[in-house]
C-alpha cells in the first residue's frame, strides 16, 4: 500500500481507540477517558485547530481543566525528530513538558505478515469481545486491575477482535486488533512471562493481522516505546518498519 502521511495514520489510530468523551476543536480531537491511557486523554493535534496556535492551546487547557484532567497534547513527528514539529517547538517554548513514554509507530503490509509457526495445540482463538480471562491478562503499564473505562476503549473501534492462546486451562497470551478503513491497529499484545520466547507473541500478531486483512485492511500499525529496543527488533523481524514517532506534552 502507499505510505500514508503521519496525519492520516494518526487519524486512523484515533478511530481504533475512541474515548467516551470526544470533542472537535477545528481539526484537533480532544479526548477524555478518566485518565486511562495517554491516547484517550490527550488532544490529537492533527490539522488546523481553526484558531491561532496560542488560542487553540488555551482552549485545550480549559477543556481538560473542566474535566479534572491535566491538559495533554499528543505531538507526532518524523521518527527521532521532534524538533521538526512546529507545535512541539511552540509547546516547549511555553513550558509544556514531555511526558515519559515516547513511542514509535511501526507499520507493515497486512498480507506480508506471514503466519508464525507455533504448536498446533496452542492455536490463537478469536472473539469479538474481551472475556474476563482476556482482561485479566491485559496489564496496561503494569496495572493489576483495569478501570471500568478500559472495556469501553477496547470495544470502541468500528470493528475489533480479540485473540487469545490457552494452555493449561488458562490464558497465556492475548492481543487486540482494531480496523478502521484500510488500517488495522494492534494493541494489548501480552504473553505470560512463563510462556515467553516460544513464538506466542509472533503468533498472535500474525493471526490478528490475517484476520484484519480478511476485513479489508491493507496496512497494520502498532506503537512501541522508543526505548524498548528488544520489542522493536522483534517487530522489524516480523516485517514492520518505523513510520513516525510521537510523545505527549503536558501543561506546566
Amino acid at each position: 500500500m502507499t505510505l500514508r502521511s503521519i496525519d492520516e495514520l494518526e487519524r486512523a489510530a484515533a478511530q481504533g481507540w475512541q474515548a467516551p468523551v470526544q470533542e472537535w476543536l477545528g481539526g484537533w480531537l480532544l479526548r477524555a477517558a478518566d485518565g486511562f491511557t495517554g491516547r484517550a486523554n490527550s488532544a490529537l493535534a492533527v490539522g488546523d485547530p481553526g484558531a491561532p496556535l496560542g488560542e487553540a492551546v488555551h482552549e485545550v487547557r480549559a477543556w481538560y481543566r473542566a474535566r479534572g484532567l491535566p491538559a495533554m497534547i499528543a505531538v507526532a513527528y518524523p521518527t527521532g525528530k521532534p524538533e521538526a514539529s512546529g507545535l512541539d517547538r511552540f509547546l516547549a517554548g511555553h513550558g509544556w513538558a514531555v511526558r515519559s513514554g515516547a513511542a514509535v509507530v511501526m507499520t507493515a503490509h497486512a498480507a506480508a505478515l506471514a503466519p508464525a509457526g507455533v504448536d498446533a495445540a496452542l492455536r490463537v482463538e478469536m472473539s469479538d469481545q474481551p472475556g474476563d480471562e482476556w482482561l485479566s491478562r491485559y496489564h496496561y503499564r503494569g496495572a493489576e486491575q483495569l478501570p471500568a473505562v478500559a472495556r469501553h476503549l477496547l470495544c470502541s473501534a468500528p470493528w475489533q477482535a480479540f485473540g487469545a492462546v490457552q494452555a493449561g486451562g488458562r490464558t497465556v497470551a492475548i492481543g487486540r486488533v482494531a480496523v478502521s478503513g484500510e488500517w488495522a491497529g494492534l494493541t494489548a499484545i501480552e504473553v505470560d512471562p512463563a510462556w515467553r520466547r516460544r513464538g506466542l507473541g509472533a503468533a498472535i500478531t500474525s493471526a490478528l493481522a490475517a484476520l484484519a486483512a480478511e476485513r479489508g485492511a491493507r496496512g497494520v500499525y502498532l506503537q512501541v516505546a522508543v526505548d524498548n529496543e528488544p520489542a522493536r527488533a522483534l517487530y522489524r523481524r516480523a516485517g514492520f518498519t518505523d513510520h513516525h514517532g510521537y510523545h505527549y506534552r503536558v501543561e506546566p
